[in-house]
């Protein structure tokens, strides 16, 4: 496949989860929304129900996604779950690479839509957490946990596309410089949380209860800054399970329930999210 979609199983090859996004078109975003903020920039609902969290590595996935829309831009998901610390320097608010705190190793880079330049780093791993904006540099952005990029071929709204000036095929990741993981809020690992014995009743299938269990486990050594993201990615991922039969949603509600409270969520915000998580993954159908 070529275009959008062979980018994307391109950059899934290689690990780094994608979802579709909508795109620029007659100079405003393809979601018709009037007052829409992030024009060509945000998830393509009915696909990627759960936003961020839809996105995945799957080819088949993959392969539906943009065979349904083949225009859609691409999001790769920073963070963790990929691997990758994107700096983002955006020369109209006053960024450039210059004017950085420190020197930037030669690594793989894009030329965004908008005139500036994305950086992709490797992340240092869990227990950095890194602030979202470069303290002291006016234009400069770091898309790490909960974030995501667009990515080439993708379209900006100013008509230019994305497009790589080191390609990540030819340069390596180049690890994050000393001074920008100086810059890390929580230089150390948090503990994982308490994980409830995972007892379904005899509820659902071995399958499930497996897939449970490994949510549960991702959920409770979740850190700082990506809690809110994890639960409802946990909620919607075996939200799906239910809807394929392999889970009952009480048993799920009510593991999931205090594994939250225990990454240091508010009792009604893990509550909300729950449901939300899990209706969406309900409404996705099955797995």
């Amino acid at each position: 496949m070529t275009g959008p979609a062979g980018a994307a199983l391109d950059y899934a090859a290689r690990g780094w989860p994608v979802l579709p996004l909508w795109w620029p078109e007659k100079g405003r975003c393809a979601c018709e929304k009037p007052d829409c903020q992030h024009p060509g920039k945000h998830p393509l609902g009915k696909l990627a129900p759960a936003g961020r969290n839809s996105a995945t590595t799957a080819p088949e996935t993959i392969r539906r996604w943009w065979g349904r829309c083949p225009q859609a831009s691409i999001g790769i998901v920073t963070g963790l779950e990929s691997g990758l610390l994107v700096m983002d320097v955006d020369p109209r608010n006053g960024g450039h690479p210059n004017r950085l705190p420190g020197n930037l190793p030669i690594t793989a880079s894009v030329t965004t839509g908008g005139g500036g330049w994305h950086f992709y780093l490797a992340h240092p791993g869990n227990g950095f957490r890194f602030p979202k904006a470069l303290p002291g540099c006016e234009g400069v952005d770091l898309k790490a946990a909960g974030g995501y990029v667009l990515a080439p071929p993708s379209l900006h709204i100013s008509g230019q596309r994305y497009a790589w000036q080191i390609p990540h095929h030819s340069t390596p990741l180049a690890p994050c410089p000393e001074w920008l993981l100086e810059l890390a809020k929580c230089p150390e690992h948090r503990p994982p949380s308490t994980i409830p014995a995972v007892d379904t009743g005899g509820l659902g299938s071995a399958y499930g209860r497996a897939a449970l269990r490994g949510e549960l486990t991702r959920l409770a050594q979740t850190i700082e800054g990506g809690r809110n993201n994890a639960l409802n990615r946990a909620a919607y991922c075996l939200g799906r399970l239910v809807a394929a039969g392999h889970l009952d949603e009480e048993c799920v509600v009510n593991l999931l329930l205090p594994v939250g409270a225990n990454i240091g969520l508010g009792e009604r915000e893990v509550r909300a999210t729950v449901q939300s998580g899990l209706r969406a993954g309900l409404e996705g159908g099955h797995v």
